[in-house]
C-alpha cells in the first residue's frame, strides 16, 4: 500500500511539473499579428505558425506588419530574421494613458535625455503626431529611442527609463517586431519572433 501511494505521488508530481512546463511554453508564444496598410501599392503579408511571418511589398504608400504580444507587458522581445528594403525594422508598440507610439532603435523629434538599459544607453526623442492610431485618427506622442535595435530588447527597462526622464508611465498595449515601409519602397522580410 505504501509503495502504491509513493508511486502515485511520483506520477502526480511528474505530471504537475510537465504540465507547468507546457503552460510556460504556451504563455510565451506570440499572441498578436498585425498587417496594416494605407492601401497604396502592394503588400503581401503571411501570418505563419508560431512567431513566424513573411511580408513582401512593392511601391507601397505606408504599411506596418509584424508579430508580437498584446498586451506586451514588460517582456524581452527576441527574434531572428531580417528585412530587406524596409524603412524601419525593429521593436514597435503602443501604450495608453498616455497614448504613445514607440520605436526602439530610431531617432527623430526633441531630445528628452538619455537612459541606460542592459543593451546600452538610449536617447529618447519625442514628437507630436496627428494621424492613425490604436484609438482612431487623433493626436498622440511618438517616442523614438535611439540606440541598439538588435534582438533582446527588454521593454520594462525602456518603460522605466522613460519614467526617470519624467515621461511615459502608460499601460502597455501591443508590441511587435515590425517591418515598415513607405514612400514607394519595395522589399521583403522573413522574421520569427520568439
Amino acid at each position: 500500500m505504501k509503495r502504491k501511494l509513493i508511486l502515485f505521488l511520483c506520477i502526480a508530481i511528474s505530471f504537475t511539473v510537465l504540465f507547468g512546463l507546457f503552460m510556460v511554453n504556451v504563455q510565451a508564444a506570440t499572441n498578436y499579428s498585425q498587417s496594416w496598410t494605407n492601401g497604396q501599392g502592394t503588400v503581401n503579408y503571411q501570418n505563419l505558425s508560431g512567431g513566424h511571418y513573411k511580408v513582401n511589398w512593392s511601391n507601397c504608400g505606408n504599411f506596418v506588419a509584424g508579430k508580437g504580444y498584446n498586451p506586451s507587458g514588460t517582456r524581452t522581445m527576441t527574434w531572428s530574421g531580417s528585412a530587406s528594403g524596409a524603412q524601419w525594422f525593429g521593436v514597435y508598440g503602443w501604450t495608453t494613458g498616455p497614448l504613445v507610439e514607440y520605436y526602439i532603435g530610431r531617432s527623430g523629434g526633441t531630445s528628452k535625455g538619455s537612459y541606460s538599459t542592459s543593451k546600452g544607453t538610449y536617447t529618447l526623442y519625442i514628437k507630436s503626431v496627428t494621424g492613425p492610431s490604436i484609438q482612431g485618427n487623433t493626436t498622440f506622442q511618438q517616442y523614438n529611442c535611439s540606440g541598439n535595435s538588435g534582438s533582446g530588447i527588454n521593454l520594462g527597462e525602456h518603460f522605466n527609463g522613460w519614467k526617470k526622464l519624467g515621461v511615459g508611465g502608460g499601460s502597455p498595449n501591443y508590441c511587435i517586431v515590425a517591418t515598415e515601409g513607405w514612400g514607394g519602397s519595395s522589399g521583403s522580410s522573413d522574421v520569427t519572433v520568439d
